[in-house]
């Protein structure tokens, strides 16, 4: 596993969040648990973000190519999300 670090953006407005990134991890753990018990071999990137502070990127895909492919996916499944296509 790679872990990229950086310093990106600043923000002084601080948002109350919803969920917290300890829940919103702790439900993927339990998906993540389900397709291992399945026997299925997913690979995951994650990206944590601070405004001002830190960038970390962390995958268990071993390949570059791989986790570039896996937050481009990510990237449009959000913008998808965003702009309202659900197919």
């Amino acid at each position: 596993m790679k872990v990229i670090d950086g310093n990106f953006g600043g923000s002084k407005k601080e948002e109350k969040q919803e969920i917290t990134t300890s829940e919103f991890l702790s439900t993927f753990v339990i998906k993540a648990l389900q397709h291992e018990e399945e026997g299925r071999k997913v690979k995951v990137a994650v990206i944590m973000y601070e405004d001002g502070e830190m960038f970390e990127v962390a995958s268990n895909e071993q390949y570059p190519d791989g986790v570039y492919m896996l937050l481009q996916l990510a990237a449009q499944a959000i913008i998808n999300e965003t702009l309202g296509v659900n197919e």
